[in-house]
């Protein structure tokens, strides 16, 4: 396997797969891995080929959080004063791509998922597991704060309850827990993860493009609006697929007993 600590792969029509590739050091997430993390994201946005991202491990974990031997090598300090604020902000921008991306974010956690490790499968749309899954949000252990939206993202998904139990303890949560709370919706046998989450990003990619970007966007927006807000933007949604190319695709594919080819339009 390459040595590059993000690789990116095309793995059939209309799937990308990134994968951390530290595996040396449970693809602890350095200042360098991210910002090509940043960077492949801004690359992938304007490929229309690319409708849905599978984001994994490489080796045993898939991240165990940010590389605290960045912090320890510098001097006592040094690194909140003078770098940290520039490092938030990457994170964070991280956070809003992958929200606001074209491409829906499969991640397929093969391993422990630790302090931003967790908190980027928290930003994906889709999150399946293996027994190995565990997540653990260690910033109260370490003197630390979440960022990437953890606050938002997490309650949204499993809880108040559940998130205030797992923030303030910082524990260690096992793969059985996170499919009970919601937080990943398929626990599948080990060798069996990547090729399954392959196959749920095929089939979202599969889908209308039109339709999909828009489910995407107001699943969002659920729990920032009221229902009569929703209801019209479901209006507006479904004004938009019927004005589509794609629609008429859609109806003459179906009826002729075929796959459709979408455009997007």
């Amino acid at each position: 396997m390459s040595s590059d600590p993000l690789l990116l792969e095309r793995r059939g029509e209309h799937l990308a797969l990134l994968t951390f590739n530290r595996p040396q050091v449970l693809n602890a997430l350095d200042h360098a891995t991210l910002k090509a993390f940043h960077r492949l994201l801004g690359e992938i946005e304007p490929d229309r080929d690319v409708r849905a991202v599978v984001l994994t491990g490489a080796g045993r974990a898939f991240s165990a959080g940010a590389d605290l031997k960045e912090m320890k090598n510098s001097p006592a300090g040094e690194t909140p004063v003078r770098d940290a604020h520039g490092q938030l902000h990457l994170f964070q921008d991280i956070t809003r791509r992958m929200v606001n991306h074209r491409c829906v974010f499969v991640a397929a956690l093969n391993g422990i998922a630790v302090g931003i490790g967790a908190e980027l499968s928290l930003a994906a749309d889709v999150r399946i597991g293996c027994p190995a899954t565990e997540l653990m949000l260690s910033e109260v252990t370490r003197s630390l704060f979440e960022t990437n939206g953890s606050m938002y993202h997490l309650p949204r998904v499993v809880g108040q309850g559940r998130a205030t139990q797992w923030l303030l303890t910082g524990e260690r949560v096992q793969a059985e827990a996170l499919l009970a709370a919601g937080f990943m919706t398929e626990l599948v046998p080990a060798d069996r993860l990547l090729p399954r989450a392959l196959e749920l990003a095929g089939t979202i990619a599969g889908n209308a493009p039109i339709s999909v970007g828009l489910i995407k966007r107001l699943l969002r927006r659920t729990w920032e609006v009221d229902l009569e807000a929703m209801l019209q933007y479901e209006i507006d949604g479904m004004m938009a697929c019927m004005a589509s190319e794609d629609l008429t695709e859609g109806v003459r594919a179906f009826l002729e007993k075929r796959s459709p080819k979408w455009t997007g339009r």
